[in-house]
């Protein structure tokens, strides 16, 4: 993997998470918006080092 594309993927997992944050700031329980975010996140993850999450 590039350097680029690392920093790509880093980006992008940190603005799910952000998403997420923000999406599960509003509500008490899961809701379909939250459940994307969510599945976001873990799709990001896969691209990412253990250490870098």
């Amino acid at each position: 993997m590039a350097k680029a594309d690392k920093q790509a993927a880093i980006q992008e997992h940190k603005a799910a998470r952000e998403n997420l944050e923000r999406v599960s700031s509003k509500i008490t329980e899961e809701t379909p918006e939250y459940l994307a975010a969510n599945d976001r996140v873990i799709a990001a993850e896969k691209n990412v080092p253990w250490y870098r999450r």
